[in-house]
């Protein structure tokens, strides 16, 4: 395999890593829904707050991860190549086996997850929960497929805007030349360079 085809493939692994990464914020709110609708009001506990924290922290990488695939914070060219790139890659050929990678990628964040935090979902309605992942993972890929890719990157534009606007800024002071003033009393200031100043009439 040459170089080119290398880098080709490594381009597509990335974009497909991207659009996995986008599904993530969706595939949190689905693992959130079916966990609640299984445990049902043990959902209101405190335990259920503290066993999700960390998906914040994930939340924030894969937002991240999918701003640099989709160029937020380069020049805008750069920004649009790249989301013509994912564009092509969600609806071009091959968009039914990419809307199927989407619900795939969403059904198996909620597995691992439900893995991570030991499955607490055994402890509910099995029957509720995983119908209701089931369902939300098919619905939120068809969301992302659809509409997902325009606007998170609304979403991160927005954040990167009030981010700049956050920032503080120093002050930029007008610097005034330094003009030194023309003074008749200055030697051979009124007269031509490289020239000797005119000899005087004798009287």
């Amino acid at each position: 395999m040459s170089r080119c085809e290398q880098a080709l493939r490594m381009g597509r692994i990335r974009i497909v890593a991207g659009l996995a990464a986008a599904i993530v914020p969706f595939a949190i709110l689905v693992h959130l829904v079916a966990e609640a609708l299984s445990l049902g009001r043990d959902a209101l506990a405190a335990a259920f707050l503290i066993r999700h924290i960390y998906l914040g922290v994930v939340f924030l990488v894969t937002s991240l991860w999918f701003g640099r695939t989709v160029g937020v914070g380069c020049i805008a060219a750069e920004r649009r190549r790249r989301c013509a790139l994912i564009r092509a890659q969600l609806r071009g050929a091959a968009a039914g086996a990419s809307f199927a990678s989407l619900a795939l990628a969403n059904i198996t964040y909620f597995g691992l997850s439900q893995l991570v935090e030991g499955v607490p979902i055994a402890s509910g309605d099995w029957c509720i929960g995983l119908g209701a992942a089931l369902l939300g993972s098919l619905v939120s890929a068809l969301f992302v497929f659809l509409f997902g890719r325009s606007l998170i990157i609304a979403a991160l534009e927005a954040i990167g805007i009030l981010l700049r606007q956050s920032t503080p800024r120093a002050k930029l002071t007008a610097v005034k030349p330094w003009v030194v003033p023309r003074r008749a009393s200055s030697a051979f200031s009124l007269f031509v360079p490289n020239r000797p100043p005119p000899t005087p009439f004798l009287v």
